[in-house]
């Protein structure tokens, strides 16, 4: 089994929390802090983070930052923390990828007190909502270029772009749809020019990460050496004798292989009717 160090149990360190308000007025909510939750991953779109903290009430002029700001919503939020194998994530107006407050939900409320939590999320993820950055245009080339001009024109994103390049192209027409549904289309039909051959590969990822935007064939990740290797095969030996070729053991698989017919037939799974 893997060791476990008393560094790997260690919190990650928390080191800037500032909050802009819309019209004017900058706190520091790091004095306030109980707990932060930074979501990133493959499958998703954007970066998102839960910052919970508590506002006694004397933040801002005498006033709860929720009420000196005041919160409501698409503030500019400067969050900086390090994890205990030194990863240092910053997110700033110098790197040009600021967090947006998406939703405010106050928790505990006493006459000390109250528990806020800020959910918050990438500039782009608000920008994809906005109408004036649906693709209505017609765009012709490689899928890869798509995605760039997508980025770069309609999400006007100034973050680190990794793009994989791809080999076939893709003609189509934005019919006014959202940007990352539209990425999210064009990532079945992409054919890597490195790692595929066209009608045998398995298209390709779109996600954000602390660094920028990537735009990955999921033949190229399969392709690189293993970072980790796990395996799950339900033996009961409580992880302790890992087969030969693995780092761990997988110790619990979650499935859900339930069927409901009546929600597909009302999902229309097995036939749709487009009226106009």
């Amino acid at each position: 089994m893997s060791e476990v160090t008393s560094s790997n149990t260690v919190p990650a360190f928390l080191t800037k929390a500032d909050i802009k308000g819309n019209e004017e007025g900058e706190v520091s909510l790091v004095n306030g802090f109980v707990q932060l939750y930074y979501h990133e991953s493959i499958l998703q779109d954007s970066v998102r983070a839960d910052f919970i903290y508590a506002d006694a009430g004397n933040t801002v002029n005498g006033k709860s930052a929720m009420e000196g700001l005041p919160i409501v919503g698409t503030e500019d939020f400067t969050l900086v923390f390090e994890d205990n194998n030194d990863n240092k994530l910053e997110f700033s107006e110098d790197n040009k990828n600021t967090l947006i407050v998406n939703k405010v939900t106050p928790k505990e409320v006493d006459t000390a007190k109250m528990i806020v939590t800020l959910h918050l999320v990438s500039e782009e993820f608000i920008r994809n909502e906005e109408g004036l950055s649906h693709i209505n245009v017609r765009m012709d080339g490689k899928i890869s270029d798509h995605i760039t001009n997508i980025l770069e024109n309609f999400l006007v994103t100034e973050k680190e772009l990794d793009i994989e390049e791809t080999a076939n192209n893709y003609n189509f027409v934005g019919n006014n749809k959202k940007p990352y549904w539209t990425m999210n289309w064009l990532s079945k039909f992409g054919v890597p020019k490195e790692e595929g051959e066209m009608g045998k590969t398995a298209g390709f990822f779109f996600w954000e990460t602390s660094e920028g935007f990537k735009f990955k064939s999921i033949d190229a990740l399969f392709a690189q050496e293993a970072k980790k290797r796990y395996v799950f095969n339900s033996s009961p030996d409580g992880g302790d004798n890992i087969p030969p070729g693995y780092d761990g053991k997988i110790l619990k698989l979650d499935t859900d292989y339930r069927i409901d017919y009546q929600n597909k037939l009302r999902m229309g799974a097995y036939g749709t009717k487009l009226i106009v």
